[in-house]
């Protein structure tokens, strides 16, 4: 009973300090409901029964009945405002991770992409190289990652390669290549592989230590068009032993060449591949002390023949997996008759026993930095022959390939968190906007371009530019729905790409640009008495272009696209010119004039349909040479072809009667050509010149006086377009 007094005492006044609000308490504040001690009911603290009347100074203090307590107040206070706090914390409602663009892994896992992506392209080995299984890529992927692949090979077959046998065949490759530079891939395969037949002797063959050391160089030669050299050097270990005296060598050059048809049409996932080339083998020398049969040489790939080889493949890059179907042969060369002896010793035409196969397979993209694949390859041949490895029906391969980057590239990884605060009830708005991630790239290199201003179209937001090193730009917040993306930069042709966004996502997109065509420059000095004088030029070809140049010397520059050039020269007091000029790409075109005072009696007029001039061109006697005093009067000519715009004249030639018909035709025709060849060495474009000579069928005067012979003796000048 003392004990409950004690603990009765203890309690109350455990109550009554806490009740005070002294704020050196340790004890924790408790809310308003459970500060206060029930003051009845089977819980309420009885008051002590040897507690006097009269209170302690303390207590004394307390305020009287119907007044609050300041420091109880303060204590309410900070519990109210830490609730309020707790229910307006800021709650996560969404996040998602992205990676900067031009960050990404550098072998992402294909799950989810779009159909189209181009990232669904997996670059791996095969059996040695970058490619499928066995035919190469000219598309060696990024500079810097390390591949390796592992492949398995099974096959069980009866009456295999001859009959009545039964043949189980094991192999596997491994293989690991490394891209330096960006246009060269190294690579080395190590394989080996054993053979079970019950009509060889011993049954179980092996053939171990195979090695395959390769470089393969490629670039991009157009849109989507990979095409470069691989070169093999293959070692084959010797039969029984490992001694380097025992082993055989080859060489195996290759074109390879790969075409991107998503280049070409982005809906279309599909990539095309073809390897063409020569296989110098030296297996045949492995073993020389006796023939093999042809279980022996199936077992152990011997191939007495050098052999021309073709490798053909496609393949699909859709999100999940890879499809792929390939083709290879190889053909024996040096054959002897063009046919091979078979296990019964009947010949056998090349064709019907050379190595042809047709393969179909998968890959499996479901795993960041890893692809699965899985094949059967199918043999197309007829028959066995010796000298040439068996062809075997049918063939499962399993294999995998790995991805690293040996430098460890940064990848910065984005999260992007969406909070909202809790007010009264739960309410989730969900988002009105998204951004727009991408990268802009050179379509021809697929490099990035930096400084491209990318314009959300109708936005009415400012634009963005792609990123310094990366090409990588991120916009504003934009409404959900249709985007159009407006990229721009000095030397490169405008893009416009339409993206649907998504509410609360980030859309990922490439934009490729197209390089414009360097412009070429003209720099063009008109002079006259080899003083500059003013002068007006015009320029008519791929683009338009009007100028002028002063009398001071310096020079008219102009920038136009490249391709061929009419410049017309013109200027007052003086004779035009014209020149032809074919210009290419960034070439700069020094261009000097140097005109001719126009003669105080013009001597040339132009009517509606010709130009008439009033005095004859003078040539040689009975000859088609033009004399020097006829220049001036042609010069005219060029001047009134400039300054009237003609485009096009017919320059026709007449003779009188004196000489024989078929020498007046030539000569009048040889006349009409000189004519021409002088306009054209003045500048004219040949193609805007016509000539015929009618000899002396066309007479304006008659024959019978000398006078009215030399009327005869004329060239005319007839406008066919103006």
């Amino acid at each position: 009973m003392p004990r409950v007094v004690v603990l009765t005492v203890l309690c109350s006044t455990a109550a009554v300090a806490q009740a005070s609000g002294d704020e050196w308490s340790t004890f924790p504040s408790l809310p308003p409901a459970e500060a206060a001690p029930p003051t009845s009911g089977p819980e309420a603290v009885p008051k002590p029964a040897h507690a006097p009347d009269a209170k302690p100074a303390a207590a004394s203090e307390a305020p009287a009945p119907g007044k609050v307590d300041p420091a109880r107040s303060r204590v309410e206070e900070r519990i109210g405002a830490a609730k309020r706090k707790a229910s307006e914390e800021a709650k996560v409602i969404s996040s998602e991770e992205r990676y900067l663009p031009g960050s990404e892994p550098h072998s992402p896992s294909t799950t989810g992409n779009a159909f189209s992506a181009k990232s669904n392209l997996r670059v791996s080995p095969g059996v040695v190289g970058i490619g499928l299984l066995h035919v190469g890529s000219a598309d060696i992927g990024r500079r810097g990652l390390v591949r390796f692949s592992v492949t398995g090979e099974y096959m069980s077959l009866s009456d295999f390669p001859v009959l009545k046998a039964q043949n189980i065949r094991s192999a596997g490759t491994f293989a690991a290549s490394f891209v330096p530079l960006e246009w060269l891939e190294t690579y080395v395969g190590y394989s080996a592989s054993a053979n079970t037949n019950s009509a060889s002797s011993p049954n179980l063959i092996q053939a171990l230590g195979d090695i395959t050391f390769g470089a393969k160089a490629s670039r991009r030669w157009a849109k989507g068009l990979s095409a470069g050299l691989d070169l093999r050097l293959l070692t084959f270990s010797g039969v029984g032993n490992q001694g380097i005296d025992r082993w055989a060598v080859g060489f195996s050059p290759e074109l390879v060449t790969t075409y991107d048809v998503r280049e070409a049409a982005q809906s279309v996932p599909l990539r095309l591949h073809a390897n063409l080339g020569l296989a110098l083998d030296g297996t045949g020398n492995l073993v020389r002390n006796r023939e093999l049969n042809a279980v022996e040489e199936f077992a152990l790939g011997v191939n007495k023949y050098n052999r021309f080889s073709l490798g053909l493949a496609a393949e699909a890059p859709l999100p999940w997996v890879t499809p792929f179907l390939e083709y290879g042969l190889a053909l024996p060369l040096g054959v002897a008759g063009g046919a091979l002896v078979g296990p019964d010793r009947k010949r056998y035409p090349v064709g019907q026993v050379m190595a042809q196969t047709i393969g179909l397979g998968l890959k499996l993209t479901a795993v960041k930095d890893l692809t699965l694949m899985a094949a059967v390859d199918f043999g197309l041949s007829q028959r066995v022959g010796l000298g040439v490895p068996a062809t075997q029906p049918f063939n499962f391969l399993l294999g995998a390939a790995f991805n690293i980057d040996p430098y460890q590239r940064g990848e910065t990884k984005v999260v992007e968190v969406t909070r909202e605060r809790e007010v009264g009830k739960p309410q989730v708005e969900p988002p009105k906007t998204g951004k727009v991630s991408g990268k802009v790239v050179d379509r021809a290199t697929q490099k990035p371009i930096p400084g491209v201003i990318v314009a959300m179209a109708g936005a009415g937001l400012p634009p963005v530019a792609s990123d310094a090193d990366s090409g990588a730009f991120l916009t504003h917040e934009l409404p959900s729905g249709p985007v159009r993306l407006v990229a721009h930069k000095d030397g490169y042709k405008e893009s416009s790409h339409e993206v649907m966004l998504e509410a609360g996502k980030t859309a990922a997109v490439e934009l490729a640009l197209e390089s414009e065509a360097r412009r070429a420059s003209f720099e063009v000095s008109v002079t006259a008495k080899k003083k500059p004088v003013p002068a007006s030029v015009a320029f008519v070809g791929p683009a338009q272009h009007q100028g002028a140049v002063s009398g001071s010397g310096e020079p008219l520059k102009a920038e136009l696209p490249a391709g061929r050039y009419v410049v017309n020269v013109t200027s007052e007091g003086h004779l035009a010119q014209t020149r032809e000029v074919q210009v290419t790409e960034g070439a700069k075109m020094p261009l000097a004039f140097e005109l001719v005072p126009e003669p105080a009696k013009k001597l040339v007029v132009v009517k509606e349909n010709r130009i008439e001039i009033l005095q004859q061109v003078h040539f040689a006697t009975a000859k088609a040479t033009l004399m020097a005093d006829s220049h001036s009067l042609l010069q005219q000519v060029v001047d009134a072809i400039v300054k009237n715009g003609i485009k096009k004249i017919r320059i026709e030639g007449h003779t009188d009667n004196r000489g024989g018909k078929s020498r007046n035709q030539k000569l009048s025709e040889d006349r009409a050509r000189s004519v021409a060849d002088y306009l054209i060495s003045q500048g004219i474009d040949a193609s805007r010149v016509e000539t015929g000579g009618f000899g002396d069928t066309r007479p304006i005067a008659p024959n019978l006086t000398a006078r009215g012979r030399e009327l005869n003796r004329r060239v005319e000048f007839l406008i066919l377009e103006r």
